[in-house]
């Protein structure tokens, strides 16, 4: 591969297609060019969970290349003729020369992450010691079980917000 490039490949996808898969090795981030990449933890299972919709000029996968993690996630296509690019750790630095409101961008995706992970956190760590409290004073176990309920819906919708 010629290093005068910041795209190891680009490539076409369909509704359905995956890109990668939870658990995957992660050599490489992505770059959406167009349509729309949905990703999900547990995909394929009874507990799947959509955590994010990555949209046009938007990366994804940046997070187990720079850490050399595998992959937290699966990504698939959204919708039909979703064009990505994959952009390798080789050609990082090029990437980042050529586009550098990118490197801006990965670093705001990252915190607003990192922020929206966090608050759900502080508000489930709310509901579970509400619930408790409940509990220590005698109530009846349905306001604690609500409260907890209340809680991880609340999570969930945080979580659905990490676009």
């Amino acid at each position: 591969m010629a290093q005068n490039t910041v795209y190891t490949f680009v490539k076409e996808y369909q509704a359905g297609d995956v890109i990668f898969m939870q658990g995957d090795e992660s050599d490489c981030m992505y770059e959406v060019q167009k349509g729309r990449i949905d990703l999900y933890s547990n995909y394929g299972k009874a507990d799947q969970k959509k955590l994010a919709e990555v949209v046009p000029d938007r990366i994804f996968g940046e997070m187990g290349m720079v850490e050399g993690l595998p992959r937290s996630a699966t990504a698939v296509a959204g919708t039909d003729f979703t064009v990505v690019a994959k952009i390798k750790w080789d050609v990082l630095g090029l990437y980042f020369k050529t586009k550098p409101a990118r490197v801006v961008q990965m670093m705001q995706q990252m915190s607003d992450r990192l922020r929206l992970t966090t608050k759900a956190a502080m508000d489930l760590r709310n509901a579970v010691n509400e619930s408790i409290k409940e509990i220590e004073a005698g109530e009846e176990s349905y306001i604690p079980l609500s409260t907890l309920k209340k809680g991880l819906r609340d999570m969930d919708s945080t979580f659905g917000t990490n676009k």
